[in-house]
């Protein structure tokens, strides 16, 4: 259950850090709203920070604490980020695991199982509040209250049935440094970065994911 917990969370934190300037082919774009005037600063400001990076690169370590706020799992690994929508992040402790994003569909690869899984982007950015991140449209962002604090900015679904409480990004000057990720159960994921890098130079066939032989697939995408 906790391994499961954490892999979950990686996946979520991948979609959070997904920041982008357009919407890719497949995504639903919404209306645009003014926000210049219809919300506080602080939305204003967060929107700002996570345009600046067209592309950057981070090792991040991972901590999954159960209700009490016992840590229940320790992971590491590093991530790559291209806008739009392209990412690729991959845990190397304790297991390996890999997540994907081609920008039409995500892919995710569990070394332990010997599974890929393959969604289509647009349907799995939208199981959780993060995908307002990935999205970046006015109508996304206008379903959250965002508040910023000593603490961070804390971004809280206005749907009271989320199962997401709140997501809390710090920054340490212009640069992302951690991420938190609280569900309404009590149990939360706490994702540090280090060595982070917003000019980096990455690989044209980063973002593309090759299927290992033998593996099991679980093809989710309508359009294959």
């Amino acid at each position: 259950m906790y391994k499961k917990l954490g892999f979950i969370s990686v996946f979520l934190m991948t979609l959070a850090l997904s920041t982008q300037a357009t919407q890719p082919s497949g995504l639903v774009i919404e209306k645009q709203l003014d926000l210049t005037t219809q919300q506080p600063t602080a939305l204003i400001t967060l929107r700002q920070k996570l345009k600046q990076f067209a592309q950057f690169s981070a090792q991040f370590e991972q901590r999954v604490f159960d209700i009490k706020g016992q840590q229940i799992q320790l992971s590491k690994g590093e991530l790559q980020v291209k806008q739009p929508n392209q990412f690729r992040w991959q845990t190397y402790e304790p297991d390996q695991n890999l997540i994907v994003s081609d920008g039409q569909a995500v892919w995710i690869y569990n070394a332990f199982v010997e599974q890929v899984t393959a969604m289509e982007l647009n349907k799995t950015v939208q199981q959780s509040p993060l995908w307002l991140i990935a999205n970046q449209s006015d109508q996304a962002w206008s379903q959250f209250s965002i508040t910023n604090s000593e603490q961070g900015y804390s971004i809280v679904p206005n749907d009271k049935n989320s199962l997401t409480k709140q997501i809390i990004i710090r920054f340490n000057g212009d640069i992302i440094s951690q991420l938190i990720i609280e569900d309404t159960q009590g149990q939360s994921s706490e994702f540090n970065l280090s060595d982070f890098n917003s000019s980096p130079e990455l690989a044209s066939d980063l973002f593309i994911f090759k299927l290992p032989e033998g593996v099991d697939f679980d093809d989710q995408r309508e359009v294959k």
